[in-house]
């Protein structure tokens, strides 16, 4: 066709009209003239000739010409060319040019006037409807995008003619033989709908036209549901096989690019969209078609749940009432007013029936998808530190819990994973801002958590952690760890919560450390930190019990309690199951069940186990850590459970002396311990006096090793403890004086002097310089291991005020060292003797003792 004369000319001129396009357009005016130009050059063609010369250079410019800046008059006269073109190729050829045309038409309704909008609909429907399908299935896309924004405002002129062009162009594409399903649904659309599914995942500004036509041709894919929940008919009238094709085509070869519009949709940035895809959910996909449940892969389900529940960050009361319908499933036959039904289980008498349906609604239908969906987000979460992204799961299960109906089944499933979330971000957080943005959002969620819950969910972890089983200790500590970051970032000291789940949680696990066995190794095997599981599950007990208050076990009793004798012999088997029984029955919810004790039955099982704990630590001279820790509950129930309840004093002597008595020698904390425990049993009214005095010598005599030159490490923490058991006995009470002058003259032989070792000196002389020191109302750089709980009891004495009181006597007896020279202890004395502040100047002679002080 080159060769031909004609031909020729024609390109020529063509190309004439083309070159235009760099040289003479300035104004708009100017390609009016260029397209006229361009028009009466294609008009040249001989009648036989149909081609398009430069056709893809043509197709460039005309693109050029319908940029959206320019006026609606350039636009009409370029499809003025192209409705000339189209004509000139005629269907084959516009079917072979396609994707040469098309992608410049394809924007034109986004930005067209309404003078633009009816020509270019005219080309459209004049020249695309007849091209070849084969043609047509790859631009599908690209023609359904490009009618899109046409459907956007309903009430505009074009809407129904855009609508049905739409509806052409499904049908255009059917293949021959496609089976007539309704009077816009045939078996053949199935590729349209994914073509348009797809469509309204990747064209974000094209959504809100996506959304129209799906409100008046998306099928509805749902069933009716019986009262008792099977099925009897289609929502929308059809016939089942009918409903059925249906659901075929439009998630024919699976529902993924259907969920995945949705999902697209939910996500939006526009709150009218979001709403508009979730009206279509309620009317046209239940959580309970088979689509969702049978159809649809679980991923899939899952991510339609996720953005779903994604519109609740909103906080948009009419976002959220769609939502609430979606979950909860139709209605019942009684109507209720306000989001999706009544606010509490208690707003009408009817309503137990009511959110009996709905409840069972959720749990049959989205409870386990949404579930895995809202774990697979606190999960995806872990991967940045964004604390925005790491929060978002928080929010969403924070407003899912104003409907108790959805939050009272989901919560206990996230509650654990959220927690656990926000410790791994502690760790990985690049600022303490970060974690206090994430922490706050936290918290407000676990506000809303009930009491009996979150001390379910603790007790479960102590009992993973210390419970028989193959888990390893690292899990176990983990666990326990996870209870320790519970008690110090969240709020645990509700009233309820310290005063009946704290120390039933403290019950359970005394009862479960004292079910320990030998053969359960993990239990004292050392973890990275040098401590033991068994410690640390002590040391959370501690924690629990610090929160309790005194109020928690009241003196007056109203409820019939178990009486002391019974109570002991209860097996820990059968007090775990009740509590347990409490816990995992009704989650421990007052409204709905009573405690399994009262408390005054709580305080005498606590004290009983405690006492147990202790007698049995003591017996077994178990290492320091584990006696503090199990001295330390023992102490805080002192102080906090009323003195009528039973404590077994004369057992707790008994291994007490039986620790004390013992020829081995004891560490510091045991030691520090049982002095503590003694001091605070007497000042609490559960021993007497003279019980505590007959402590005071076997604690001195571990109290003087503790002072010997080889143990500087707890020099001044002895002194500390020997005055607190000072201020036990009272000022006037000499025991420990008498106690202490025992020891030094402990290797005094027939009265000799000069076989009277050195040791005793050293020891004093540690006790008097660090008693002369000792002011408790100062601050002290260092605390006790154990420090004393017992707000009610005295000052501690300082050794500074009352030396007298312990050191009188022993002071004399280190004085008569100095009459035999001959002696290590004279050398000690007299050493001691000239570090003295205060003292000038000495006689130390055989005849006597002349000091002279300053």
């Amino acid at each position: 066709m080159t060769t031909d004369k004609n031909y020729r000319k024609y390109a020529s001129g063509v190309e004439r009209a083309l070159s235009l396009f760099d040289t003479a357009l300035q104004e708009w005016a100017d390609y009016i003239s260029f397209l006229n130009r361009l028009l009466k050059a294609l008009q040249a063609r001989p009648s036989t000739i149909n081609t398009i010369p430069a056709k893809a250079t043509v197709a460039k410019r005309l693109s050029q010409c319908l940029n959206p800046s320019l006026p609606s008059g350039v636009h009409q006269k370029t499809l003025e060319v192209y409705n000339f073109i189209f004509t000139v190729i005629g269907k084959d050829g516009l079917s072979r040019d396609l994707p040469l045309y098309l992608p410049g038409l394809a924007s034109v309704l986004s930005f067209a006037s309404l003078s633009v909008r009816t020509p270019f609909l005219d080309l459209l429907e004049r020249h695309f409807l007849d091209v070849n399908p084969r043609s047509l299935r790859p631009a599908l896309k690209s023609i359904i995008l490009a009618l899109l924004p046409g459907l956007e405002e309903e009430t505009s002129e074009d809407f129904e003619r855009t609508l049905k062009l739409m509806e052409r162009v499904k049908a255009a594409l059917r293949p021959p033989g496609s089976e007539i399903i309704t009077l816009t649904h045939s078996s053949g659309d199935d590729f349209f709908w994914q073509c348009f599914f797809l469509a309204s995942i990747t064209g974000h500004s094209r959504r809100t036209g996506a959304l129209a036509y799906l409100m008046r041709a998306l099928p509805e894919l749902g069933h009716q549901l019986h009262s008792e929940g099977s099925k009897t008919e289609t929502r929308n009238g059809l016939d089942p096989e009918v409903s059925v094709k249906l659901v075929q085509l439009v998630t024919s070869p699976e529902p993924g690019l259907l969920i995945r519009c949705f999902a697209a949709g939910l996500a939006d940035d526009q709150i009218l969209i979001q709403r508009g895809f979730l009206d279509l959910l309620v009317t046209h996909l239940p959580l309970h078609s088979k689509v969702l449940q049978a159809r649809a892969k679980t991923d899939d389900l899952e991510l339609l749940l996720k953005t779903a529940v994604g519109v609740t960050t909103r906080r948009d009361m009419s976002l959220n009432r769609r939502l609430w319908t979606w979950l909860l499933g139709p209605e019942p036959t009684a109507t209720h007013e306000g989001e999706g039904g009544p606010d509490s289980p208690t707003t009408t008498a009817s309503t137990p029936a009511y959110f009996m349906s709905r409840t069972s609604y959720f749990e049959e239908f989205g409870l386990r998808p949404l579930t895995r969906a809202l774990l697979g987000m606190i999960k995806a979460s872990r991967v940045g530190n964004n604390p925005a992204d790491r929060a978002k799961p928080y929010r969403i299960c924070l407003s899912l819990m104003d409907r108790w109906e959805i939050g009272g089944l989901v919560v206990p499933e996230v509650f654990l994973p959220i927690v656990d979330s926000v410790r791994d971000f502690k760790a990985k957080a690049e600022s303490k801002s970060d974690f206090t943005e994430v922490i706050r959002s936290a918290s407000v969620f676990f506000d809303g958590v009930e009491s009996g819950l979150i001390y379910s969910e603790i007790l479960n972890l102590v009992a993973q952690a210390v419970s028989p089983g193959k888990l390893p200790v690292t899990d176990r500590n983990d666990k326990l760890d996870l209870v320790k970051f519970i008690l110090g970032h969240f709020n645990v000291t509700e009233e309820e919560m310290i005063t009946i789940h704290a120390p039933l949680t403290v019950l359970s696990i005394l009862c479960m450390i004292e079910e320990l066995k030998e053969s359960d190794a993990y239990a004292t095997a050392l973890l990275p930190d040098g401590t033991t599981l068994l410690v640390q599950a002590l040391t959370t007990a501690a924690s629990l019990l610090e929160l309790v208050p005194e109020r928690a076990f009241p003196t007056s009793a109203k409820a019939k309690a178990i009486e002391s004798k019974v109570l002991a012999g209860i097996p820990n088997v059968e007090l775990l199951k009740k509590i347990k029984n409490f816990y995992h029955a009704e989650q421990g919810n007052l409204e709905a069940t009573s405690p399994p004790f009262v408390p005054q039955n709580v305080a005498e099982l606590l004290l009983q186990k405690a006492c147990d704990l202790n007698c049995e630590s003591f017996s077994q001279r178990e290492s320091g850590p584990t006696v503090a820790a199990k001295s330390k509950i023992l102490l805080l129930l002192l102080t906090r459970t009323p003195h009528r309840s039973f404590l077994d004093t004369k057992k707790l002597l008994a291994s007490i002396h039986g620790c004390l008595s013992s020829d081995a020698s004891i560490t510091f904390t045991t030691y520090y311990s049982l002095l503590t425990l003694s001091t605070h049993l007497y000042s609490a009214d559960r021993i007497s006096h003279v019980d505590l005095s007959e402590l005071v010598s076997p604690l001195v005599r571990h109290a003087w090793s503790f002072l010997s030159s080889s143990e500087p490490k707890y020099h001044v923490e002895t002194v500390r403890s020997l005055w607190l058991l000072q201020t036990a006995l009272t000022p006037t009470n000499r025991d420990i004086e008498a106690a202490i002058c025992s020891l030094m003259l402990e290797q005094d032989v027939s009265g000799t002097f000069a076989q009277r070792p050195a040791d005793s000196g050293r020891s004093f002389s540690v006790l008097w310089s660090h008693s002369l020191q000792d002011n408790p109302s100062g601050s002290d750089r260092r605390g006790p291991k154990t420090p004393i709980f017992d707000a009610k009891a005295p000052p501690r004495l300082g050794g500074i005020d009352n030396y007298e009181v312990m050191l009188t006597r022993p002071l004399f007896l280190m004085l008569d060292a100095l009459t035999d020279e001959r002696t290590q202890l004279f050398i000690t004395v007299k050493s001691w003797l000239s570090s003295l502040i205060g003292v000038d100047k000495y006689d130390p002679r055989p005849s006597g003792l002349q000091v002279t002080a300053c």
